[in-house]
């Protein structure tokens, strides 16, 4: 088969910025020491957030909240898009394969054609749809697009992970609620794969799942929306078998985790990328890709991994043929793990 490319990345996020102190003083709650820890001892600085926060103080249906998440999707993903493919210099027309994962909301038709609506793709395309995965999704999407190209070669996709976590806040004060309220962000990251092109070359992913703990982490749906599950042993638990995913990625292909040139981590929250910081051995260095998406951005959920690999890949030029490991984070509890190869 052919070797799978990345040939360019798009990343979209709200134009209304929030910082974490806004967010605070805009929350309906009295203070709290958690709630003053979780805002404004956060390491996160601002977010982007396409539903305004004044939406979470009043009564809202599941219809009314999937509606915003549909507009910000659209919006989002198509801005991704674009940048996508200005990036890898191709036209709309040169896409045969939409692959798009979300969790935040629902549409049928898909966003696939909806995009390919707004944005002239072709009519003749292939698809594919990968929902109710969360965080680590944009990992098994962008294997399922490789596949799809390797096995065509000269064919060309796109993995275009989106998610408008804000649309889905709940106004309660739970902990775990307030953790969320304090942690996601919206955003849209879009991948374009291609046997032709410059780009790393796509190598292997493995997966890991904690299947006696699969409900530490996920979302509930009720009649006003989402409501977040959020255990708070869930650091813990990713970083008791991220080591062995890893491992197995990189044993497989002949390597070691001293081989790896580069970590783009799942900016899952800060307690998690330092979990998995010592669970790897990882150097601070090696974890600030990560933890400056975290920054800037919060926790996106599924695009997330993809804006990490995009900081990496804007950054000082790597070696040719050198190792970058994905790895991201989400309800499974599952572990999803990708190796590339810098071109």
């Amino acid at each position: 088969m052919a070797e799978p490319r990345l040939v360019s990345i798009g990343r979209a996020v709200p134009r209304r910025r929030y910082t974490q102190e806004e967010l605070h003083q805009l929350n309906p709650w009295p203070d709290t020491p958690l709630l003053d820890r979780l805002f404004l001892a956060s390491p996160i600085q601002s977010r982007g957030l396409f539903v305004p926060p004044t939406f979470y103080s009043q009564p809202r249906t599941l219809t009314e909240s999937n509606d915003a998440w549909r507009r910000g999707a659209v919006a989002l993903a198509g801005e991704a898009l674009a940048r996508a493919l200005a990036g890898g210099g191709l036209s709309p027309e040169a896409i045969d394969l939409v692959g798009v994962t979300t969790v935040t909301g629902y549409a049928t038709p898909g966003l696939d054609l909806l995009l390919a609506r707004d944005h002239g793709l072709r009519s003749d395309l292939q698809r594919l749809h990968l929902n109710c995965i969360g965080c680590h999704a944009a990992i098994p999407l962008l294997r399922s697009v490789a596949d799809h190209v390797a096995r065509r070669p000269r064919t060309t996709g796109i993995a275009l992970a989106v998610e408008i976590c804000s649309a889905c806040f709940a106004p309660r004060p739970e902990p775990q609620n307030l953790v969320a309220l304090s942690l996601f962000g919206d955003g849209a990251a879009c991948a374009v794969v291609s046997t032709e092109g410059p780009g790393p070359v796509i190598v292997d992913f493995e997966s890991r799942f904690d299947l006696e703990h699969i409900d530490a982490l996920g979302f509930d749906l009720h009649t006003t929306g989402f409501s977040i599950v959020l255990d708070a042993s869930i650091p813990d638990r990713i970083a008791q078998h991220v080591g062995a995913a890893v491992d197995a990625l990189l044993s497989r292909n002949h390597l070691s985790r001293a081989d790896v040139a580069a970590w783009c981590l799942h900016p899952g929250g800060s307690r998690v990328l330092d979990a998995v910081g010592r669970a790897l051995a990882l150097t601070e260095d090696q974890l600030q890709p990560s933890r400056r998406v975290l920054r800037s951005h919060g926790n996106m959920s599924s695009p997330s991994v993809l804006f990490v690999l995009a900081d990496v890949l804007a950054g000082a030029p790597l070696p040719d043929g050198a190792p970058i490991v994905l790895a991201a984070f989400g309800p499974g509890l599952g572990i999803e793990t990708a190796l590339l190869r810098a071109r």
